[in-house]
Parts: C-alpha cells; sequence; structure tokens
C-alpha cells in the first residue's frame, strides 16, 4: 500500500481548485487511488476518467459512499460533501498523482518496452529482483496511460525495485509513461509491426519504443537488443547514457552474449558471456530461442541493479510462462497444446511458428487475425501463411474475420473455419498419433476460446468415453 497523503500535497501536485468540503486538507488523508467504484475501499481517493463510452464523474457519489474521502474531478458537483480537486484534465491527473508517489519512494525501477517480448521480460526481471529485496510489477497488462499509474499507486515504502511494463498504440504514450515512472534502466526488446495502423509506419514504431530512451537519467542505463534492426537508431538516441547490448547470433561487439545454448525437455540452458571477463551458465525455462534474448536482457539489466550471480540463476530458473503466452499444455496424452492466445503480431507469429516446428509429431497452426497492420495486413498475414509451410508446418487452421489472409501463403490447404466452435472437432476428433497445436492470434481474435474449447472436448470425450 502506498503510503498516506493529505490532500493538500495531492491539490498542490495538481495545482487543482478545491470544491465542496475545503476545511483542514492537511487533515484529510488518503492512503490509495481507484477510478473504479468496483474497487473502491475507504480511505481512497477517487480519481473521475472521461472516456469515448464512460464518464466516471457519474460514480462520485457512489465512490463517496463507498467512503472515498475525495475526488479528483473537472467539474465539481455542489451536491457532494466530499472534497473535489478540480482539474483541467483527469487523465494526466492521475499521471501527476502517481508521479507524486513515485517521487517519495527510493526503489529502484526499470522499465521495458518493445513490439513484442516486453511481458515475459518483465517477469524474468520481476524473479531476479524479487531475489534482491521487495519487488513492485507490473499486473496483467497494466501497461499503457492508465495502467502504469495505477502499478506506480500501488508503490510502497517497503519495496526496494520495481519491473514496469510500458506498453503503447501510438507515438507520444510511452513519453508520458516514462515520465512517471522515472527508470534507472529501460530494457527494449525489439521494434516489430505491432499496432502498426496506429503508428503509421515501421520508422515510427522505432521512435516510438525509443522514447523510453529520453526517461532514463543521463546516468542511467538502457539495455538494448543487439540483433534487433532498430540498435543503431536506439543506442545514437541514447547519447552519453551507459548502453548495454545484447546477442543470441553472436554479434561479436556486444556486451552480453550467449555463446552456446542447449535445448532442454523445458527451454534452454545458456552459456552467457559478459563485460570483463564475466561468465554464467543459466537455464531458462520457457519454449522459444526468442527466449534466450529475453533471458539476455533481463539479467543484463538486473546485473545494472546489482544482481548476484546467484540471484540470475535462481530468478531465471524460476520463470514461468504467463497464462496464454507459449504457454505448453496437455490435455491427452497424444496432444500438446501451445497456448500463445493472448496476442499477436507478424514478429511474434514467425517466433511462435518456429516453436511449434520444433516439435515432433503433426504440427497444427490455429490462428486468428493479426489486428491493427493497416494496409500492410493482407502481405503481412501472406508471410506468416508462407511461414509456417516453409517450416513443415502439416495444417493451419484459420480461424475468424479477417484469417482467411493465411491462405496466401499458406495455401490452398489452409482450413478456414467462420467460429471458434466450429475449428474444434477439427483440431481434437479423429486424429492419429502425437499432435502439437499452437494457438495463437490478436487479443480480438479471442482465441483463448479455442484453448478452452479443446480442453473440455477432451474432457468430455475421455469421460464419456
Amino acid at each position: 500500500m502506498m503510503r498516506a497523503f493529505s490532500l493538500a500535497e495531492a491539490r498542490d501536485w495538481l495545482q487543482a481548485t478545491v470544491a465542496g468540503s475545503v476545511s483542514a486538507l492537511d487533515a484529510v488523508r488518503f492512503d490509495g487511488v481507484s477510478t473504479d467504484t468496483r474497487s473502491v475501499v475507504p480511505g481512497q481517493l477517487f480519481v473521475a476518467l472521461r472516456g469515448e463510452r464512460f464518464d466516471g464523474h457519474g460514480f462520485v457519489r457512489q465512490a463517496m459512499e463507498q467512503g472515498a474521502v475525495a475526488a479528483v474531478v473537472d467539474t465539481a458537483d455542489s451536491s457532494l460533501a466530499i472534497p473535489q480537486l478540480v482539474v483541467a484534465d483527469t487523465v494526466d491527473a492521475l499521471a501527476r498523482l502517481a508521479a507524486g508517489n513515485r517521487d517519495e519512494s527510493s526503489a529502484r525501477l526499470l522499465a521495458v518496452t518493445g513490439s513484442s517480448g516486453k511481458t515475459t521480460v518483465r517477469e524474468m526481471t520481476s524473479a531476479i529482483l524479487a531475489g534482491m529485496g521487495p519487488t513492485l510489477t507490473t499486473e496483467g497488462n497494466l501497461n499503457n496511460h492508465i495502467g502504469v499509474p495505477l502499478t506506480l499507486f500501488r508503490l510502497a515504502p517497503e519495496h526496494r525495485f520495481g519491473a514496469i511494463e510500458l506498453g503503447a498504440s501510438g507515438l507520444g504514450e510511452i513519453a508520458h509513461t516514462v515520465a512517471v515512472v522515472r527508470p534507472e534502466v529501460a530494457i527494449l526488446t525489439n521494434a516489430g509491426q505491432a499496432h502498426l495502423e496506429g503508428f503509421g509506419s515501421y520508422q515510427n514504431i522505432v521512435l516510438a519504443k525509443g522514447e523510453i530512451i529520453d526517461g532514463v537519467p543521463a546516468d542511467g542505463v538502457v539495455v538494448l537488443n543487439r540483433d534487433d534492426p532498430a540498435f543503431d537508431q536506439w543506442r545514437e538516441r541514447a547519447g552519453r547514457r551507459r548502453v548495454l547490448s545484447v546477442s543470441r547470433l553472436g554479434v561479436s561487439d556486444a556486451d552480453y552474449q550467449a555463446v552456446a545454448s542447449t535445448p532442454m525437455s523445458e527451454g534452454f540452458e545458456s552459456e552467457v558471456t559478459g563485460p570483463e571477463g564475466w561468465h554464467c551458465k543459466v537455464r531458462i525455462p520457457l519454449a522459444g530461442e526468442h527466449n534466450i534474448t529475453n533471458g539476455l536482457l533481463a539479467l543484463a539489466a538486473c546485473r545494472a541493479l546489482g544482481a548476484t550471480d546467484q540471484q540470475i540463476v535462481d530468478g531465471l530458473a524460476g520463470v514461468q510462462a504467463v497464462k496464454g503466452r507459449l504457454q505448453v499444455l496437455n490435455p491427452a496424452a497424444d496432444l500438446t497444446v501451445i497456448d500463445d492466445s493472448y496476442n499477436a503480431n507478424p514478429a511474434s507469429m514467425i517466433a511462435a511458428l518456429n516453436v511449434l516446428a520444433g516439435y515432433p509429431g503433426t504440427r497444427v497452426a490455429v490462428l486468428g487475425a493479426m489486428a491493427e497492420l493497416g494496409a500492410e495486413a493482407a502481405e503481412l498475414h501472406r508471410q506468416v501463411g508462407a511461414h509456417a509451410q516453409a517450416k513443415g508446418i502439416e495444417r493451419l487452421l484459420a480461424v475468424g474475420p479477417g484469417a482467411e489472409a493465411y491462405e496466401a501463403g499458406f495455401g490452398a490447404g489452409t482450413e478456414i473455419f467462420q467460429s471458434h466452435e466450429q475449428a474444434v472437432p477439427a483440431i481434437v476428433d479423429g486424429r492419429q498419433g502425437a499432435i502439437t497445436v499452437l494457438v495463437k492470434g490478436s487479443r480480438s481474435s479471442a482465441m483463448d476460446r479455442v484453448v478452452e474449447g479443446i480442453q473440455t472436448k477432451v474432457k468430455n470425450t475421455c469421460c464419456s468415453g
């Protein structure tokens, strides 16, 4: 829990005017901030946000009745008894409040962004940092201009470290959130074609992700993927900040390199070299060679914050797959499901197909559409389909609106289904021998329903038999 602040402090941070009960602002204190009346508890400050489809100002009275001690609004309601801090923009006020709590903390924070891999790197760094002391970590997908402040409201006096994820779907968003976080270390995983529709171009994606660098102080550290095409642009943007680079592809001038990696039953064991003759053997228990890169990024960042070799080894070894992100499930002895249904973009699709290709038996790719790709959508879907064909994937099931575009690359054997419910029997029924099924698509494709459908059908078939 964040420490308690007075309304007078909040007023000063926000440069707000005060309406309602205005006496003794120093005496009114809050120890939490909420934007949702479903989670308001006594003693909190309620921030009324406006959006395209909602307006929190209509819920201020309910928040008051649930124990909120005051509200931040852009329009005061004279009928309310609680103090109201009136500002021009409540979204901006949310960030200012979070910055106020951040300013009171001595925790050493790192921030991570990138087109793909940022959640996994966040989990890896969090696992290492947790071995060093109490650590704040982003929960779920709270990585945008609302979620990042909500995360920082959980920053408590006892926290020594923090691993904060920053996402974006347009220019300027990371600049906004990194200014609140003020990380000592920033990690950029890569720049790909995620959210291409919102950014407008690949170059804009590179620029937007690079905004995280600007939020790192002059004596801070920027950790970059040496194997990514955007590396040179990001290194130049870092200026005189210390840059640590990592490579799993053998780029000789990288600071940290995976010089040898051995596949294991779960993940990889990698021999890693680093600056000044440093070396360490780590185990990364996650599928996909790209997770070696993620592990390198995490260990480089945590070493910059003082992690010992043993803390790195223990932290990485204890990382678990995040639900819906290359999570390996075994609903039946002859059926393996790789649940990567949480989200998708072209780069993560290619990485997931590479994982699938490494499995024995029949390989089945069950793919929903990739969203927000703009004018490049058809071509990018074709490329993914072609990659599946080139990797020898035996079957490709295209599920839902837009997914039929994979056929242009995979070929006439593409099986097209309009709904999740139609696809499940085609996966489960009549299978012969061991099969491995990759399920993946953008969040809007709701491919987790296919995973759930497979598990339910296998269970029902087993029980009825």
